[in-house]
């Protein structure tokens, strides 16, 4: 990395999550199905849709930058990226999301973007 790590605070977790949400949502018309913050990463699960994966993730970093506004790079380069084929694999994904927000004693589903699949 070209710089130290930057970590977000747990009082940015929500914060950090309504934007990325809110601007996937708004921007790129996705349904959000389960998503959690934390300190040095973020997991989302979202449905299919007919953008590239680095668009959303472009989306996504960039709803946080903005938000923000830190003055210095947040992210490194690179993502994880997983793809479900079937409805098993879908609420896998996303009981693996909600329990990281289960770990912090919050809902499942902390915001009101969050939709059913």
């Amino acid at each position: 990395m070209k710089h130290p790590v930057f970590l977000f605070h747990q009082d940015q977790w929500l914060k950090v999550g309504s934007f990325i949400g809110e601007s996937l949502r708004q921007r790129l018309n996705l349904r959000i199905l389960a998503m959690s913050v934390q300190s040095w990463h973020v997991h989302w699960v979202s449905a299919a849709t007919e953008h590239p994966v680095p668009a959303v993730v472009k989306c996504a970093k960039d709803a946080v930058r903005w938000g923000l506004r830190p003055g210095r790079p947040i992210w490194s380069d690179g993502y994880d990226k997983r793809f479900c084929f079937d409805d098993a694999s879908v609420h896998c994904r996303i009981a693996y999301v909600e329990r990281h927000n289960a770990r912090h004693g919050w809902p499942a589903k902390p915001w009101g973007f969050i939709q059913p699949i």
